[in-house]
């Protein structure tokens, strides 16, 4: 049975620079309730909302913008960068110690040892360990223990890129 593509690593200088470009364009936007299509809001003076005469006892239907996805008239509208995005935004902030380069840069030595993928050198290059144990805690789920002069080797390309 074939798998599932896994998603490739990105280490979080790239991924902060990933979301200051996406949030940087703050645009208001309209984004459709039925099916959550995101859509620009139009130039015109929106029409007055009209809503839809239902019957007794129901709650009347907000009559808006058609959706372009799905024709639908519930839109709704979306202010410039949402609270869950500056706060991802914020969290990679604190988080990432390198830029996108150095990261990159340190992935490509690291990969090139015997247990380290692509996922562990992300996360290499995320934690920056400088102790043997922070190495040993990177791959503590793994079945294997890595070497001591592979625990070097990773501390050893860490130290050259961060110029500790």
């Amino acid at each position: 049975m074939e798998s599932e593509p896994q998603p490739e690593p990105v280490p979080l200088g790239v991924v902060n620079k990933m979301l200051e470009k996406e949030l940087s364009v703050r645009e208001n936007r309209l984004r459709c309730i039925e099916c959550g299509h995101f859509q620009p809001v139009p130039d015109a003076e929106p029409e007055p909302a009209v809503e839809e005469v239902t019957e007794e006892g129901e709650e009347p239907t907000p009559v808006g913008p058609t959706c372009d996805s799905c024709s639908s008239q519930r839109m709704t509208l979306i202010e410039q960068i949402q609270y869950e995005h500056k706060l991802a935004l914020d969290h990679v902030h604190l988080l990432s110690k390198l830029g996108p380069k150095e990261s990159k840069m340190l992935m490509k030595k690291v990969i090139e040892l015997e247990h380290v993928n692509d996922y562990y050198a992300a996360k290499i290059a995320d934690i920056l360990p400088m102790h043997p144990d922070d190495v040993r805690s990177i791959f503590a789920r793994e079945r294997f223990s890595v070497g001591r002069e592979e625990i070097d080797s990773i501390i050893a390309a860490v130290k050259e890129i961060t110029g500790a």
